[in-house]
């Protein structure tokens, strides 16, 4: 499955983790190897006298941190043998200035793949190099977070008064901050020039735009076998030619020839199957699951017989998640293949289930849909530097002011893009997000914030991709963030509805006052809520104690809805925070739709009859029903429709 070489590298992998951060700032910062990279054995072996291979596959966060770490210890011995003084931030910083851009967007790469020799080149004042770095995300981060620290008990760790320093702190990423529609934020950059020349550099705001989708519907075959390694148990994937991914015809328009647009920075490819295909509900619970996992190869047809065989075959990126919706990235696409673009779709050969794992019955034929999605770099018209080009004179460092103007139509939730500084011979990817709140200006507030189907399978609000996966990481859905601010006082209360499309697909929702605590959850607490304070159960997993984890389907109003009610206890800006458990899988986006209502409930009812106001006590129950309130007899209430 993996073909005769993986020549190409430097893809991001499906498991890598997502941004944005929970207050909408722009994770991650950086990326590291951590799939696929080969490692000396002797780390890996669990006996002494393993006779394994000098070099095995591995990765994950436990290769990725480690090399990470380890170049920020070279960064650090290289300012420390000129003497030079850092910080924590000061190394970020410099790692994030010399970062290689894998042409994602921030939630997904940050400001690129950590590269130390490029950091040291900065450190030893290499021509060209630069450092880039502003002074508002810090101040932005830290309003929203100090209301959080009224709630520590700060003696209790150690400190008489924990909070946060007043000194502000470099950042290379620009968080713009909580912003309303039409407001306005500001950053001044600093670009700091180590180097004997003067570097001229230019600024770019941009944002990644999609460009075209194409499609294709196809049925797995199971149980297919190399020519070449012609192994029991050993299968090959659905080989599918990318040019037979094809553009949706429409009225009078043919199909678009090229396969992959000469433009594109980056090709997205989805594989879809229905959760009925996915999940056999008949029996227990996640007990039967059949899944296809999604590859890409470049294929030469070495002897031209146009039978495509491993030994043809380099792989260039792969995804397998147990979820009902495969994503795979590969950046620059038309430099990646030299011979012919082919997508594999793999069917597991046997059914697994959550408890168990592999249960060794045959898996069947499942129906599937290939979607590719092409994008490129475009302006970003949100960002205004004062100046598109600055000169940062040698051994000295300029600054630039920088303003962001949201959109009046932008509705909730969170935006990133990127301000690109490009010099002749180095460039600096400095990640961009904000955050859009709704305004609650008075009690008894309607809201409609309605979702919609998308295309873009990047990041947007109003809808949520299928990126759940129901093994180890249960809770690696796709999240999404929505933000109020409330500015009545007298508010007290809000109902909360979050409906979505399909049957099968499930939201674990959690609502985050201005102090940053979980105030409500469609997760239930259980006993931990009670003995331990847990706002929720989400994060258990498969347990006894956690009705399933996250990927279970705790839907409280029905198939395609939750509701929440939510304790408001102060102004200032609620969040509500959604990450999809369970996919449906008949696309690969779905809509999401909030409606919301924010209002006063108190012990006592206002009634307005004829511009009479009474104001009648609802202490008294039935003995019959005490949940249903009797109003007294001496009440008059002339049309019960107004009553609210």
């Amino acid at each position: 499955r993996f073909g005769n070489s993986t020549l190409y590298n430097d893809e991001i992998v499906d498991f890598s983790s997502r941004g944005p951060g929970i207050i909408g700032d722009p994770k991650p910062d950086l990326m590291s190897i951590g799939a696929y990279g080969f490692t000396p054995s002797n780390v890996l072996k669990t006996t002494k006298n393993s006779k394994e291979e000098s070099f095995s596959l591995f990765g994950g966060t436990s290769m990725a941190a480690p090399l990470v770490s380890g170049s920020a210890a070279i960064l650090m011995e290289g300012l420390h043998k000129q003497s030079k003084e850092y910080d924590p931030f000061i190394i970020k910083n410099i790692l994030m200035s010399t970062a290689q851009d894998l042409q994602n967007d921030p939630f997904t790469q940050g400001s690129g793949l950590v590269d130390v020799n490029t950091a040291l080149d900065f450190v030893n004042g290499t021509e060209g190099m630069f450092l880039v770095y502003n002074d508002a995300s810090y101040n932005n981060i830290k309003k929203i977070l100090d209301p959080t620290l009224e709630s520590i008990n700060s003696t209790s760790i150690g400190f008489e008064q924990f909070k946060y320093p007043t000194k502000t702190m470099p950042m290379t990423s620009w968080f713009a901050g909580q912003l309303h529609p039409g407001d306005r934020s500001k950053a001044t950059f600093t670009i700091e020039n180590p180097t004997n020349k003067p570097i001229n550099i230019t600024i770019k705001p941009t944002t990644i735009s999609l460009i075209k989708n194409t499609k294709y519907d196809g049925i797995t075959k199971v149980g297919q076998q190399d020519s070449i390694l012609n192994k029991s148990g050993t299968f090959i994937p659905n080989y599918i030619p990318l040019s037979d991914i094809k553009e949706q015809k429409e009225l009078g328009k043919l199909f678009d020839e090229n396969l992959i647009p000469k433009e594109s920075s980056l090709m997205i490819l989805n594989l879809n199957f229905p959760f009925d295909n996915f999940m056999n509900k008949t029996v227990d619970y996640a007990n039967d699951m059949k899944i296809s996992s999604l590859y890409a190869y470049d294929w030469i047809d070495k002897n031209n017989d146009t039978k495509i065989t491993s030994n043809e075959l380099s792989m260039v990126n792969r995804a397998g998640s147990w979820g009902t919706v495969q994503e795979l990235r590969i950046a620059e696409p038309n430099e990646k293949f030299k011979g012919t673009p082919l997508v594999g779709v793999y069917p597991i050969p046997t059914r697994y289930s959550f408890y168990l794992g592999d249960t060794g019955q045959n898996s069947t034929s499942m129906d599937y849909t290939l979607t590719a999605s092409y994008y490129q770099k475009t302006k970003w018209s949100l960002i205004w530097p004062e100046s598109e080009t600055i000169t940062v004179p040698a051994n000295d460092i300029a600054k630039v002011d920088v303003s962001l103007i949201a959109p009046n139509d932008l509705q909730t939730g969170n935006y990133q893009g990127f301000i690109t500084f490009e010099g002749q011979n180095h460039s600096v990817n400095t990640p961009v997000s904000f955050i859009i709140k709704k305004g609650i200006d008075k009690k008894d507030s309607l809201v409609l914030i309605e979702g919609k189907q998308n295309n873009d399978v990047l990041f947007g609000s109003g809808y949520v991709k299928g990126a759940f996966d129901m093994s180890n990481r249960y809770m690696a859905g796709d999240w999404r963030q929505y933000y109020f601010d409330i500015k009545d006082s007298s508010i007290n209360s809000a109902a909360i509805e979050m409906s979505w499309k399909t049957d099968d697909t499930n939201l674990s929702v959690f609502v985050m006052d201005p102090k940053g605590r979980i105030v409500q959850s469609n997760m239930p607490s259980g006993v931990f809520g009670h003995f331990l304070g847990w706002p929720s159960l989400d994060w258990l997993g498969n347990s006894v104690f956690s009705q399933g984890g996250g990927f279970f389907p705790v839907k409280n109003k029905d198939a395609t809805s939750t509701v929440l009610y939510i304790p408001i206890n102060q102004t200032g800006t609620y969040a509500i925070l959604a990450h999809s458990t369970l996919f449906g899988g008949n696309s690969t986006t779905e809509p999401i739709t909030i409606a919301a209502k924010f209002s006063n409930i108190s012990s006592e009812i206002i009634l307005d009859q004829s511009n009479k106001t009474e104001i009648i006590s609802m202490t008294n129950v039935s003995e019959s029903n005490p949940f249903n309130p009797i109003i007294s007899n001496d009440s008059k209430i002339i049309d019960e429709s107004k009553i609210n």
